[in-house]
């Protein structure tokens, strides 16, 4: 986890860097945005650097309970809806945020044990997550009219779906309990035309839900041994690494 987040500050730390360059670089094109716009939509796609896999949340033993997997990251899609409501010209916007994720890792490993043998066996874990999120952003004092910069935060309640796959079994849902977590985040924004504009996004949040699966049959067998699939599977899913997005904004 600490290499994900020196990762996630380089890449933020660079934003801020660069950023001089595109505030004095830009001649004054304030006709790119229209001030009595209150509302503006986002449309963008998004990349997930990182995911976790709690596999036994319901475990009797502590450090099985809280024993974590590795995922590798995933790609995705959304949209934002934004409300300024011009208070004090403060540049604070309220927003609102829904997207879809899909990460699919197929170079995972599970170790099943019975009374004297035990085997390490192959799995595929998919996933699905759609976050709901409400928050605020507020432009910095360095921005100009044309180009942005901002942070902000909020929280969110996270919906999703699993499948299991080992060999050609493959798990059914029985339940899931969506998820809570806050997030904070900051982003630049570029105007290329009236009213319309790029936006780059870097959010930082713990997205999770609770699964519980089951596979139709409860034994596999390998190498002529039998192992239990530990029918029902509780499991959490945390999509735990930094979030990035690029979109193009409208204001209306």
């Amino acid at each position: 986890m600490k290499e994900k987040t020196i990762k996630s500050l380089i890449v933020l730390g660079s934003i801020f860097i660069l950023s001089p360059y595109f505030l004095y670089s830009q001649t004054d094109q304030s006709t790119y945005l229209d001030q009595s716009k209150r509302f503006s939509v986002i449309l963008y796609g998004t990349y997930i650097s990182s995911a976790e896999l709690q596999n036994d949340i319901n475990a009797e033993v502590s450090f099985l309970r809280d024993a974590s997997i590795e995922l590798s990251g995933g790609y995705g899609y959304g949209g934002e809806i934004l409300y300024d409501p011009g208070i004090a010209n403060v540049g604070i916007i309220f927003y609102l945020s829904s997207e879809y994720i899909n990460i699919k890792d197929n170079e995972l490993a599970l170790r099943f044990e019975n009374d004297s043998n035990s085997v390490n066996v192959r799995f595929t874990e998919e996933f699905k997550i759609i976050p709901l999120e409400v928050g605020l952003k507020w432009s910095l004092p360095v921005s100009t009219e044309n180009f942005k910069i901002y942070i902000g935060g909020g929280g969110g309640v996270y919906f999703g779906d699993r499948t299991r796959t080992i060999g050609t079994l493959k798990t059914s849902k029985i339940s899931t309990t969506p998820g809570l977590s806050l997030n904070i985040l900051s982003g630049i924004e570029y105007y290329i035309g009236r009213n319309l504009s790029l936006d780059f996004e870097l959010k930082f949040r713990e997205a999770s839900f609770e699964s519980e699966n089951k596979f139709s049959a409860d034994y596999i067998t390998v190498n002529g041994q039998n192992f239990s699939l530990g029918n029902p599977i509780n499991s959490r899913i945390i999509a735990d690494g930094v979030r990035l997005s690029l979109g193009l904004k409208y204001n209306f």
